[in-house]
């Protein structure tokens, strides 16, 4: 397997690992790839005074691309075969908090490979104490097949999915291929209007994920208010909201320029657990460019532990709640 790499020059940086994977053969799965490293910034946090979400994609992102790069399918490779890459999906599990100034890294590898597709994992750690933060499963596709060498190199690193990284909450609503016309009938609301500006696009021009998530997370306030509960006063008290699960589907590229629109709703409830759905279009055409499902809590930001809904708060939600295919 070595050889066969090494023959091609594009897959001279996955040499690096096939060493490390030499060096470790008692270890019963391959290593995780470093990918990502970086420090939490101020104003990457939020309300809650910890690092808003869509900043795990922004690293899962990232990290995407150095894994690809790693098994020697980076940038300047896709470029010289002429292949399309992208993302098609990403599930997210937050189950820490960073907070400021918070190192971070991210260790990632193959879990499957396809003919066209490659689903990745990304272990998003906090090495001070190496606790995992969030877990990210990205589904990459391909225009066309896999080059054999890459496939062959990707298949020698899988590892499997650990169960923390595995869809909790997520995954079982059937999100119709909505136009933004048909929205409102299905019981969504407008929590978000805006542009995708020029810098929010990566260098093909095309919207990045982590601001599509930074749209759900900027819609969170509306929502919650369209619901009952008062926001404002929630700060007051030192309540606030939190996403523990995500689950977007990437459906067709934005651009710099387009309109935006996201419609939002209510989809399923229990006494501490609300699952959101989020629709975003474009809205000059009507178009929808991506959904998402979305586990939100409320926090008691004094202790940083989640809150039980009223039985008032339930019964107020049952009114507000959509009826979606499940």
């Amino acid at each position: 397997m070595y050889e066969k790499c090494r023959s091609l020059g594009l897959f001279r940086p996955f040499e690096a690992v096939i060493h490390r994977l030499q060096r470790a053969r008692s270890v019963s799965r391959p290593t995780l790839i470093p990918t990502f490293t970086t420090a939490v910034n101020t104003w990457q946090c939020d309300e809650n005074d910890h690092l808003n979400v869509q900043f795990y994609t922004e690293f899962g992102h990232e990290a995407s691309a150095h894994l690809l790069s790693e098994l020697g399918l980076g940038p300047r490779a896709q470029r010289a075969v002429g292949l399309d890459v992208r993302a098609a999906s990403d599930h997210i599990r937050y189950l820490r908090e960073f907070r400021e100034v918070d190192p971070v890294e991210v260790l990632s590898a193959p879990v499957e490979v396809g003919e066209r597709h490659l689903l990745a994992y990304h272990e998003i750690r906090n090495p001070s104490d190496g606790a995992v933060a969030a877990t990210m499963r990205r589904r990459i596709g391909c225009d066309r097949p896999w080059p054999d060498a890459f496939r062959a190199c990707a298949e020698a690193v899988i590892v499997a999915l650990p169960d923390n990284a595995k869809p909790r909450s997520v995954g079982k609503l059937d999100l119709p291929d909505l136009a933004l016309g048909d929205a409102a009938r299905c019981g969504l609301i407008e929590v978000g209007r805006s542009i995708v500006a020029p810098a929010e696009c990566d260098e093909r021009g095309e919207f990045l994920p982590h601001h599509q998530f930074g749209r759900y997370s900027d819609a969170a306030p509306l929502l919650w208010n369209h619901l009952g509960f008062n926001r404002a006063a929630m700060q007051d008290r030192q309540e606030g909201s939190v996403v523990v699960e995500m689950l977007n589907h990437y459906r067709r590229p934005l651009r710099a320029g387009d309109l935006l629109v996201v419609m939002s709703g209510l989809a399923a409830f229990t006494d501490r657990v609300l699952t959101f759905t989020h629709f975003l279009f474009e809205a000059e055409t009507g178009m929808l460019a991506a959904c998402a499902e979305a586990i939100g809590m409320k926090l008691d930001q004094k202790i940083r532990k989640t809150m039980t809904f009223t039985q008032e708060d339930q019964e107020r939600l049952g009114k507000r709640q959509l009826r979606l295919a499940a």
